[in-house]
């Protein structure tokens, strides 16, 4: 019962959907009804024409010209007119449901990623949101195609052609009618138990986008390693599983269709002994034999219409319900609507908690006060929380419990637009999207000219390398950002926050990547950039942070050293440990 209320909440949600374009489906409603009408007419007309046929045949009666050639061109007119409505309808419903509906469903997903918590998005693999964009709505698109078929030409022309055949010769029609009942329910039982394989293929075709996405990104790990066969093994067994379930549902999703094929010919038959029986004791016409062939015929139409609708509905409930699971996802909680009206710079932490994963704790009672303009260092082992720290800031996750304030400001006041567009970052992975070097480099300052965009690159050290290549600025990255090195990518993004020109700038490894020469020339222009910002910098090579206001050693989420870094040499503890361990490997 719960499980059948669930679909009914899917449908209806469906149906929802499909409001803004109700409009445009009316109108494909009323040319298909029209179509429907049409067809129902041709049967009655092509009948009659067969008894003045046979009349004429069997016992002479004359027939006339201009009315017989008059109704062979009606019916000609109305088989014309209604194909072009099945092309009008099908054009209708190609553009709607295509521009309309799938577009607004994808836009709407799209919206929602924004919305969604940094920690959601790092445990699900893209090519599994994408599934869900791509496949999962194009079925949900072609539902509705199939939902407006079912409704006027499956049911509708399914009324009508019985009270047609009843009004006809109702012995025939029964005969013909008890057929129905028993096709769609058996069609039915079978199409439900298609329901559950079609969800797992769902499942699994979100793995296989998620694993063919990871190859392409990861492609020079993958050949690195020697990983090819291995990567294709994992796509093999994935593709294999994804064809064994396949299987099965299609096969209880197509058998229906055999099912409803059958008992239109064991009506064909019934129509045959009954008719000709009908004919011979009680001068049944020839005409109204081929009009209930004719009608068995449309008949069979709507009942495989039917009978297909129920095998898609099934496959739609399963791309349905992961599409609206990714929608209800929680998202962030609601911005606040509080303003700094003039950003000094000043950021304090008190008793911050904050877990990755409940009962783990992270960051533990976490209190610092940083003034506007100090340069604060982070140091300490790997996985310590140093990272999590700016994620807390820039609330690319939400505390446990405690407070962060900025100029006195809690930060959860602040619209969160507000709130990231206080702060530059360059940080260890560094991102570039497809486009120029100059729309890159840019990006940090939409209004920016192309003179500052070029000072930005000489102050990174980039300058001279963009100036080499033949279309300089105007040289395109691709998507992966391999053709340039991973240095010359960091020196970007340190360009684009040079002319952001932030208030509040964070330093995550911002010169990993990049030589020794090159690391000194940017050190001293960062000491520049820094200046008058209060700025965060978490750096591994300690050599880098000597000269910060406060290095903050953070260590299993707690602060367990804090000072200078003259003054934290001095006390010999866990800071001096780990520089002393640099400066011996180094000798």
């Amino acid at each position: 019962m719960i499980k059948n209320k669930k679909k009914e909440n899917i449908l209806l949600r469906l149906l929802k959907d499909t409001k803004p374009i109700s409009g445009l489906l009316a109108v494909s409603a009323f040319i298909s009804l029209l179509s429907v009408l049409l067809a129902l007419i041709g049967p009655d007309i092509l009948g009659n024409l067969t008894d003045e046929i046979y009349n004429f045949w069997a016992d002479g009666t004359a027939i006339n010209g201009k009315e017989f050639l008059f109704e062979c061109l009606k019916l000609s007119g109305i088989y014309l007119l209604s194909c072009l409505c099945g092309l009008a309808t099908m054009f209708i419903m190609n553009n709607t449901v295509s521009k309309h509906f799938t577009c607004t469903l994808r836009i709407r997903m799209s919206d929602k990623i924004q919305r969604l918590s940094i920690g959601y998005l790092d445990k699900t693999p893209n090519g599994e949101i994408i599934a869900r964009m791509m496949t999962d709505v194009s079925i949900m698109g072609n539902t509705v195609h199939n939902i407006l078929d079912t409704v006027i030409s499956g049911i509708i022309k399914l009324v009508c052609i019985t009270v047609i055949i009843f009004s006809i010769e109702p012995k025939m029609a029964v005969a013909v009618v008890v057929i129905i009942p028993l096709s769609l329910i058996l069609s039915a039982l079978i199409a439900h138990k298609s329901e559950k394989h079609f969800n797992d293929s769902r499942k699994i075709n979100g793995k296989i986008y998620a694993l063919t996405e990871e190859d392409f990104t990861c492609f020079d790990t993958v050949k690195a390693f020697n990983l090819e066969n291995r990567q294709k093994h994992e796509q093999a067994k994935l593709a294999d599983n994804y064809e064994k379930i396949c299987r099965k549902a299609y096969f209880l999703s197509n058998i229906v269709e055999p099912i409803i094929m059958l008992s239109n010919n064991l009506a064909y038959i019934l129509i045959c002994l009954l008719g000709g029986y009908l004919a011979i004791k009680t001068g049944f016409s020839v005409g109204n034999v081929v009009k209930f062939i004719l009608y068995a015929k449309l008949l069979s139409g709507p009942l495989e219409s039917i009978a297909n609708g129920m095998s898609m509905m099934q496959n739609t409930f399963a791309s349905a319900r992961r599409v609206y699971e990714f929608l209800d996802l929680p998202e962030m909680p609601e911005d606040g609507k509080g303003k700094l009206e003039k950003l000094s710079g000043n950021v304090k932490m008190e008793n911050v908690c904050f877990s990755y994963v409940p009962d783990k704790p992270l960051i533990k009672n976490l209190s610092i006060d940083v003034k506007a303009g100090q340069k604060v260092a982070i140091v300490g082992p790997t996985g310590g929380g140093k990272t999590t720290i700016v994620n807390l800031l820039m609330r690319f996750y939400d505390i446990d419990s405690g407070k962060i304030f900025i100029d006195g400001k809690d930060i959860y006041e602040i619209p969160k637009s507000d709130l990231r567009a206080m702060f530059g970052m360059v940080l260890q992975d560094t991102w570039l999207f497809s486009g120029t070097i100059y729309d890159n480099v840019s990006y940090g300052n939409q209004n920016a000219t192309s003179q500052q965009v070029k000072e930005a690159c000489e102050r990174a050290h980039i300058s001279d390398f963009i100036e080499s290549l033949p279309l300089g600025y105007n040289t395109i990255i691709n998507e992966e950002s391999a053709n340039i090195s991973s240095g010359q990518k960091q020196l970007l993004t340190i360009a684009r926050a040079y002319l952001s020109d932030r208030k509040l700038l964070i330093l995550d490894e911002a010169t990993s990547n990049v030589d020794t020469r090159t690391e000194i020339l940017i050190q001293q222009t960062m000491d520049d950039l820094m200046k008058g910002k209060t700025s965060f910098i978490i750096a591994h090579r300690l050599s880098t942070i000597v000269n910060s206001d406060i290095i903050l050693v953070i260590n299993n989420g707690e602060i367990v050293e804090k000072g200078k870094h003259s003054e934290l040499l001095r006390n010999k503890g866990f800071y001096a440990e780990i520089y002393n361990s640099q400066y011996e490997l180094l000798k």
